[in-house]
């Protein structure tokens, strides 16, 4: 069925959104967003757009809060590519689950590892201009399912904002490397969040 791709990704983004929300003993302190800038990856004979636009949240499982669970999602900008003859736009969906660990901290400076699963939407829409009868293009939708790991460093500016810079390489059938920079906000003060 056409439609399941997207029922999948309703149901991971509702799923993240009940993660995000559990009462546990893990809690969410601080929310980023940002652009994310890929390699990209061939589609239906076309590409994908940059940049992305993501939103993630941070887990702390642990008292010193050096592991957490990540939970994100990226909307790409649309590729587009028009010939006269034809249009064809593509369009990407991503959504991520990681663990990341806090391996180095000096200052307001922090190292991080993180690692997890992927999936990645893609919808691929073609409209012909001129119709020949002999066109070898449709529309396309795919969804796969991948890994990524990436390192990232953590600046703290100000007693609630970080900047933060990443870098990731995505496994998958559509294997893309990914540099990202992001705003983060911290609910509580970062000392009573974070025992810095």
């Amino acid at each position: 069925m056409k439609y399941i791709p997207t029922l999948r990704l309703i149901a991971l983004i509702a799923g993240l959104s009940v993660l995000a929300g559990m009462n546990t003993s893990a809690q969410v302190h601080r929310i980023g967003a940002g652009f994310a800038f890929s390699s990209g990856a061939d589609f239906n004979y076309g590409e994908t757009g940059n940049p992305g636009l993501f939103v993630k949240s941070w887990l702390a499982l642990n008292k010193p809060s050096t592991l957490h669970v990540v939970p994100s999602l990226s909307v790409y900008n649309r590729y587009k590519l028009s010939t006269g003859y034809s249009i064809l736009t593509n369009n990407m969906f991503q959504g991520d689950l990681d663990f990341q660990y806090t391996f180095f901290r000096e200052g307001t400076v922090k190292a991080v590892a993180f690692g997890g699963g992927n999936v990645t939407y893609l919808i691929s829409d073609y409209e012909p201009l001129v119709v020949t009868g002999n066109e070898t293009i449709t529309d396309e939708s795919e969804f796969v399912v991948g890994g990524n790991l990436g390192l990232g460093l953590e600046l703290r500016m100000a007693p609630k904002w970080d900047f933060n810079i990443s870098g990731k390489y995505l496994f998958s059938k559509y294997s893309q490397f990914i540099i990202s920079v992001q705003g983060v906000y911290f609910f509580k003060s970062r000392r009573r969040a974070y025992r810095r």
